[in-house]
């Protein structure tokens, strides 16, 4: 049966050429989504909504908004972007996080 662990190491052994056009794809098909002719092999709004649930820690926050982890405090602190707070812990709505970086960190090509 082939499991993820084998699918892994299998990619592992692939040539730098051919390991470039598969982050490529999954890379350009989480973004955009399967063409529509291709076969369902996930279901990537059910897998997308699944990570979404979890939230994320400073740390993991900070990295996904490209930011330092001082900076994202900072902002939390100035009430630019929500967390909850338990002792020096933050944890982060992974939602949350996606609109605000689409709202704020985000320009348009050809944007000065």
């Amino acid at each position: 049966m082939q499991t993820a662990e084998k699918v892994i190491q299998s990619i592992y052994l692939l040539p730098e050429e051919e390991k470039e056009k598969l982050a490529y794809h999954l890379i350009h098909y989480g973004i955009t989504g399967s063409p529509p002719d291709s076969p369902e092999i996930l279901d990537l709004k059910q897998w997308q909504d699944a990570i979404a649930r979890k939230p994320f820690d400073l740390n993991q926050a900070s990295e996904y908004l490209g930011i330092s982890a001082v900076t994202l405090r900072r902002w939390v602190k100035s009430g630019r972007l929500t967390a909850c707070r338990a002792g020096r812990a933050y944890t982060f709505d992974v939602l949350d996080l996606k609109k605000f970086k689409k709202q704020h960190l985000t320009s348009t090509v050809g944007e000065s």
